[in-house]
């Protein structure tokens, strides 16, 4: 079975090739993801001073919500109502349900990232960020990208 995501990283440099080699190097080192190809996508790639940027940036920052959403109501349907519910949530599919979430919060990256920050290790936008984007919009990149993978990672329900 294959796989296909599209990420958006957050990325500081000075043009389009520098952020791509930098996001390559991060998805080439890291060893919670590991694709077969990834590829830049030019069309999702924005620099700050453009007008899209803002509509993009607050597009990725949804879906990461809405990933979040999404499984956080698994959790709750699989029984996870309380904080108190976690000392008894089973190991398995209901445990990595929340190993993802805390990813997603925590700032560790995964296949569930839609948008992350590269620089600032987050999956959403720090003060210190959303100042450079003010102040140095040049500097700031979203590099989109598509990663595939032959074989699934990740997890899956099992009844």
């Amino acid at each position: 079975m294959s796989l296909t995501v599209r990420h958006t990283f957050m990325v500081t440099g000075p043009d389009l090739d520098t952020c791509g080699q930098h996001v390559r190097f991060f998805l080439d080192t890291t060893q919670l993801v590991r694709y077969d190809s990834v590829e830049i996508d030019p069309e999702h790639s924005i620099r700050g001073t453009e007008p899209r940027f803002q509509q993009e940036l607050d597009m990725v920052l949804a879906a990461n919500q809405a990933i979040l959403a999404e499984l956080l109501g698994e959790l709750q349907q699989e029984g996870c109502r309380q904080i108190d519910d976690l000392l008894t949530l089973p190991q398995g599919f209901q445990s990595k349900l929340l190993h993802t979430v805390s990813h997603l919060l925590d700032g560790f990256f995964g296949i569930d990232s839609r948008f992350f920050d590269l620089d600032e290790d987050s999956h959403r936008l720090t003060a210190k960020r959303r100042r450079q984007i003010k102040d140095a919009p040049e500097q700031c990149w979203l590099i989109g990208i598509t990663a595939r993978s032959a074989a699934k990672q990740g997890f899956e329900k099992k009844d």
